[in-house]
């Protein structure tokens, strides 16, 4: 979204965990997880190589109750002329990765098939993985959240590649995260509601009705009126989200 690159310019952003990569193949066609994440702290296209992701349902409409998560899968090798069948296990705990699943199956997630097929003439395939949202904790105070461990597992027909890519760690909370980008020097403290006034300017109405250049500035000044003009509760206190503070009624 427009509003989140042009934050994210204006913030000295926070690093992002990268694995590298090392190995070659010599043999049969393998697959491996590799999650792909533009890096923050450039504006052109940098991809770094993530072994973990936060899916946050909470800036998803109330009424959607679940949602699928795609996760890349890269073959080691030349394309396959046929597809051809990996599996995929939820994990106890990681062996490659630190972690813990605490996510129950038909709570959190939906059971993950027996088995999946790998595209032929691609080196590329997507694993999709559904997710759901009313049994966790929307209280951002709270900030609950349940791990998935998810790990390859070789066939016959595929074999594993490089030992960074065997697994992949997936964080599921159903609150509005904090952005990477928010800095209060210019936000102010971060509270969910004004994350969402933020995303309520994300329109063509909004850039047609300034005369000025899109830059983080116009996005804080509309903030702050907004939350002048309009009284926003905090639904676990029941005080007055402020630019800078809670408000007591």
């Amino acid at each position: 979204m427009r509003i989140i690159t042009i934050l994210c310019l204006w913030a000295c952003l926070a690093t992002s965990c990268t694995k590298e990569i090392e190995g070659s193949y010599t043999d049969d066609s393998r697959i491996y997880f590799e999650y792909l994440f533009q890096d923050p702290n450039y504006y052109g296209t940098r991809l770094i190589i993530r072994d973990s992701l936060i899916v946050s349902l909470g800036k998803l409409d109330k009424e959607i109750e679940s949602y699928e998560v795609k996760i890349p899968l890269k073959l080691l090798g030349l394309p396959l002329t046929t597809e051809r069948q990996y599996k995929v296990h939820v994990l106890e705990a990681g062996t490659v990765l630190k972690g813990k699943t605490t996510a129950q199956e038909n709570i959190h997630y939906l059971p993950l098939k027996e088995s999946y097929q790998f595209r032929k003439d691609e080196w590329t395939d997507t694993l999709k993985v559904t997710v759901l949202r009313s049994a966790l904790n929307t209280s951002f105070t709270a900030k609950e959240s349940k791990t998935l461990m998810l790990g390859l597992e070789e066939t016959a027909d595929l074999k594993l590649g490089m030992r960074d890519g065997w697994e992949i760690k997936m964080s599921i909370n159903n609150f509005l995260e904090k952005p990477s980008w928010w800095r209060e020097g210019g936000l102010g403290y971060y509270h969910p509601e004004k994350y969402r006034i933020l995303l309520l300017f994300e329109t063509e109405e909004f850039y047609a009705s300034v005369d000025i250049l899109n830059n983080a500035k116009r996005y804080i000044a509309a903030m702050k009126s907004y939350l002048e003009d309009h009284v926003v509760i905090d639904e676990e206190t029941g005080k007055r989200v402020g630019f800078d503070s809670l408000i007591d009624l």
